[in-house]
């Protein structure tokens, strides 16, 4: 059998429609799909109700048919089927005009956090029902019948125009920038929650050496989980014996033939049985699930925040996402890792932790795009959350930042010499002097006077933006 006649077992075309079909579900038609069969057996109840109306008491039948009109209320009907169709297309044009408004900027993950939001998936399935239900009752109305389904689809139609008006403050609040920010933000932070048990139950580094067994894979997508328990179950019956390593990490985007993960320890016989089950234990889908993947939003906050500094626009979407940034990078140093004992006890992996090098990262991007904008308030605010971080991060990481702060940080002489960056270098020379690197501190506090003579500024006017800098810890002076 050829190469392209194997490759082509892996990717059948049924396979490819049920990942398709899942991820449509999973994503955003769940809610409304249970919302239209939830109208579904409303329409049907209501037609039962109406099929025993002409065995009413005659004295309620009456009153009911004189204050609800049976003509009256299938004009109705037709008035509403058409209008909450109407409604549904004007909403989602909205949705799809206001995307466009902020492309340069923010429209995917506006994209993907509307679809991912309960209240967006319960208001359209709200629509989508009540459409259905209407169109049900007027397909099985009868003439004799009172008209129950019809004035519970008149009741319906006027639930729907109460939250027309509630979603439309929704959808426009959920186009500013800085609502997306904190969106993504507490998403993060939720997915990080969610994370812990793999990162208490694994180690960084591996404890076993030797000849070693890759397990690569066949499939091509994104890492979306990593499950505990069953590598659990797997790794029960070799107990320490055998080591997992991991070589990707949850968010990692897989081609075919990547390596997932070596196996050391152990006989070869425990090595191949772990070897051809743990890819079972690794889930691999086309997109990346934010529920689970807190780097994914590291990374749509860096790329919100580099999209507003790349171009000369309001820097404020910038510095909103930096904010974002340095509060989830607090928030998870807080809240560290438990104790494995918590979930279980530990297991026999190894898993790399990169959360901490991925908000790194997105902030010296910013500090080296803001060269081409010339936005020195967003590259002044990176530099100081940079400083905050240092000292919290683990020395592995810690050496990374430093390394990754060395190369990017002759990017700040384009700058002009104002006085938020001075305040952004004070901040990072004083937090080198903190983890002990000298060598850095010193490199920071000779950029002062490089960034004097680049701009030609004069003492005087230096000194002037010293004694008026009183709104934070005081930047050294460039001289």
């Amino acid at each position: 059998m050829s190469e392209i006649s194997r490759l082509r077992r892996f990717v059948p075309a049924q396979q490819d429609l049920r990942v398709r079909l899942r991820l449509s579900v999973t994503e955003f038609l769940l809610t409304p799909l249970l919302m239209m069969l939830g109208a579904v057996a409303l329409a049907v109840g209501a037609t039962l109700a109406d099929m025993t109306s002409p065995a009413w008491p005659p004295g309620v039948r009456d009153a009911f048919l004189r204050l609800f009109p049976h003509e009256n209320l299938v004009a109705m009907l037709r008035v509403i089927a058409t209008g909450l169709v109407t409604v549904t297309t004007l909403t989602i044009s909205a949705l799809l005009v206001a995307i466009s408004h902020t492309a340069t900027t923010v429209a995917p993950v506006v994209f993907d956090q509307f679809l991912r939001r309960r209240a967006n998936q319960a208001y359209f399935g709200y629509v989508a029902g009540c459409a259905t239900y209407t169109y049900l009752v007027m397909a099985v109305s009868r003439p004799r019948w009172a008209g129950v389904g019809a004035l519970l689809a008149v009741v319906l139609a006027a639930g729907a125009l109460v939250l027309l008006v509630f979603m439309a403050y929704v959808m426009i609040d959920q186009m500013r920038p800085t609502s997306v920010v904190r969106s993504i933000q507490d998403l993060a932070f939720r997915a990080r929650l969610r994370q812990l048990p793999l990162l208490a139950r694994s180690r960084p580094r591996p404890l076993r050496d030797g000849e070693s067994l890759p397990v690569t894979t066949r499939s091509t997508g994104y890492v979306v989980d990593i499950s505990t328990a069953r590598l659990e179950r797997l790794l029960a019956p070799s107990g320490e014996d055998v080591e997992v390593s991991f070589q990707v990490r949850i968010g990692d985007l897989l081609a075919y033939g990547d390596t997932v993960a070596r196996i050391r320890g152990g006989d070869e016989a425990q090595r191949r049985r772990i070897a051809g089950s743990v890819l079972d234990c690794v889930t691999i889908d086309r997109v990346r699930n934010a529920d689970v993947d807190p780097d994914h939003a590291i990374e749509q906050l860096g790329n919100i925040a580099w999209a507003a500094t790349s171009t000369r626009q309001n820097p404020d979407v910038a510095l909103a996402s930096v904010g974002a940034l340095r509060d989830l990078s607090a928030r998870c140093a807080a809240a560290g890792v438990p104790e494995a004992e918590a979930y279980g006890g530990p297991l026999p992996v190894v898993y790399d932790d990169a959360l901490q090098r991925r908000i790194v990262a997105a902030l010296v991007d910013l500090v080296v795009v803001s060269t081409s904008s010339r936005q020195h308030q967003t590259c002044a605010v990176a530099l100081s959350t940079l400083a905050e971080i240092l000292p919290q991060l683990p020395e592995r990481d810690r050496d990374l930042a430093v390394k990754s702060l060395q190369r990017a940080l002759p990017a700040t002489l384009s700058h002009v010499a104002s006085v938020e960056m001075g305040r952004g270098l004070a901040r990072l020379r004083a937090a080198f002097d903190t983890i002990g690197r000298e060598d850095m501190a010193d490199q920071v506090r000779d950029m002062g006077p490089r960034l004097v003579r680049e701009n030609g500024l004069d003492d005087d006017l230096v000194d002037h933006i010293d004694d008026h800098d009183i709104t934070g810890p005081r930047p050294f002076r460039f001289r």
